[in-house]
């Protein structure tokens, strides 16, 4: 019998998601162009196929193999479609999981989120494609032998910032000046992406695009209504946390200028009073974001401009003092504002220690300021109950702090909280920020043992107070 040369056949049923809407299918794999065009989750049945004639397929497909690198014949061999069945253990991942990433509060209030969560990722589908990048991407760090999941995690994100890039351009294209509501989707999808690249990945360049993409939508959104005042807020608080790091970090890379904006608001520093991610602590996301401003400016070399800055890193540092005797003086407080001021006091005293070595970065901690601030950073760390949900926002004031500790102990403290905090999170985040510090108390201790014995003020380790530019993440 003379062999089947006729060409590959393919279904002409169309996919589930054009069949159920009832709309022409060009059957294009693994997202359809109808599907691609509405932003819509492409799915089809598992056991439809490609069919192609089973001799052509023969050598010309071991050719193929042969030539496909490792990594990508793993994709192949898995499957060339998402199935509905990952999606569901996807989005079950996530609202098991989210807590962690989303929320900071204890007791009823752990799982408030869900209120505005809920109908958003019912409502969007944009959401929804963030919210399966995150729970894959989440999943695949206990489970990366699966070959599903890790597909999975690739083509959710893609499928993500995609649809994400289509939903920023259609609202740029639109007048602004409207009065009316907004809808708060894309910005959450955005800051939904920052979380995603924060938690999952190492490298701090990724998280830049959504932040200033993010501050473009939500400079938009100061002023004019929402369908979700308590999405509204959170979007903010959320936006400042990742901002303000980011800032301290990059703050060359990032738009400045629509940031501003946001920051000075005073309805977005009411709208930070909501307490969803830090509690009493909101505030301090502005002070780090000042002393991210204001850092750079002491190396200028305008006088008017370094002196103008040193006085308000001073003001700061006293507003801070202020901010630490109010949460001391507190008395018979429940467990939750107990629990929210250990972490207030945590951020304040690393903004504190931060500050005095950008004030004198060339000098030793000659009255001990730096030193005894660190030493109140272990004793509130350590009261710090080990279940705490506030981990997972520990790492700039764990690495601003141990940039500082001089004493063995306390290092070896900072050292084991982020490698506990890794443990339990198996995030990057925090096994990456403890190298970053292992390796540098190693090279301050080399350093000193080769430092000749000299009077006078010694240089410190780090003579110009911006040691932090190296550390490899985020520090979020």
């Amino acid at each position: 019998m003379a062999p089947d040369t006729s060409p590959r056949r393919r279904s002409r049923a169309g996919c589930l998601t054009c069949r159920r809407r009832k709309k022409k299918c060009d059957e294009g794999r693994p997202s359809c162009a109808g599907c691609q065009r509405n932003s819509l989750e492409c799915q089809w049945e598992p056991s439809e196929a490609i069919l192609i004639p089973r001799r052509r397929r023969g050598r010309r497909g071991r050719l193929a193999e042969k030539a496909l690198p490792g990594h990508a014949q793993g994709m192949v061999n898995v499957f060339s479609v998402l199935t509905p069945d990952i999606a569901m253990r996807l989005l079950g991942h996530f609202l098991d999981a989210s807590p962690r990433w989303l929320s900071t509060r204890m007791g009823s209030r752990r799982t408030d989120y869900l209120k505005w969560l809920s109908p958003a990722l019912s409502n969007s589908h944009l959401v929804r494609k963030c919210i399966l990048a995150i729970a894959s991407a989440d999943l695949l760090k206990y489970h990366r032998g699966d070959p599903q999941i890790r597909h999975a995690a690739i083509e959710y994100y893609g499928q993500a910032v995609s649809s994400l890039r289509m939903a920023i351009e259609d609202e740029m294209a639109v007048n602004s000046s409207s009065d009316g509501p907004l809808s708060d989707y894309t910005p959450l999808s955005v800051l939904l992406l920052c979380l995603h690249e924060t938690q999952n990945f190492t490298n701090r360049e990724r998280i830049l695009p959504h932040l200033n993409a993010a501050a473009f939508l939500l400079q938009t959104r100061i002023s004019c209504g929402s369908m979700d005042p308590i999405l509204r807020a959170y979007l903010f608080e959320m936006f400042c946390y990742f901002f303000a790091l980011a800032v301290f970090s990059l703050g060359s890379k990032l738009f400045l200028s629509p940031a501003d904006r946001i920051f000075t608001s005073p309805s977005v520093i009411e709208y930070l009073q909501h307490g969803h991610i830090m509690g009493t602590s909101q505030d301090l996301f502005l002070a780090i974001y000042r002393i991210s401003l204001l850092g750079p400016n002491l190396l200028s070399s305008k006088p008017d401009e370094a002196s103008v800055a040193k006085s308000e890193l001073l003001l700061l540092d006293q507003e801070l003092v202020t901010c630490q005797m109010k949460f001391s003086l507190q008395q018979h407080i429940d467990v939750e504002h107990h629990h929210d001021a250990l972490i207030s006091q945590l951020y304040g005293l690393a903004c504190r220690i931060h500050i005095r070595r950008l004030l004198a970065p060339s000098r030793l901690d000659e009255d001990g300021t730096v030193q005894s601030l660190v030493e109140a950073f272990i004793q509130n760390l350590q009261h710090l109950p080990p279940d705490s949900p506030s981990h997972h926002i520990l790492s700039w004031p764990l690495v601003i702090t141990g940039l500082s500790a001089n004493m063995s102990a306390h290092q070896r403290i900072i050292a084991a909280k982020l490698d506990n905090i890794h443990e339990n999170w198996q995030s990057a985040i925090f096994s990456k920020s403890a190298e970053f510090l292992r390796d540098k108390w190693r090279k301050d201790r080399l350093r000193n043992r080769d430092r000749p014995i000299a009077s006078g003020n010694e240089p410190s380790s780090d003579p110009e107070g911006f040691a932090w530019h190296q550390c490899p993440v985020i520090l979020a």
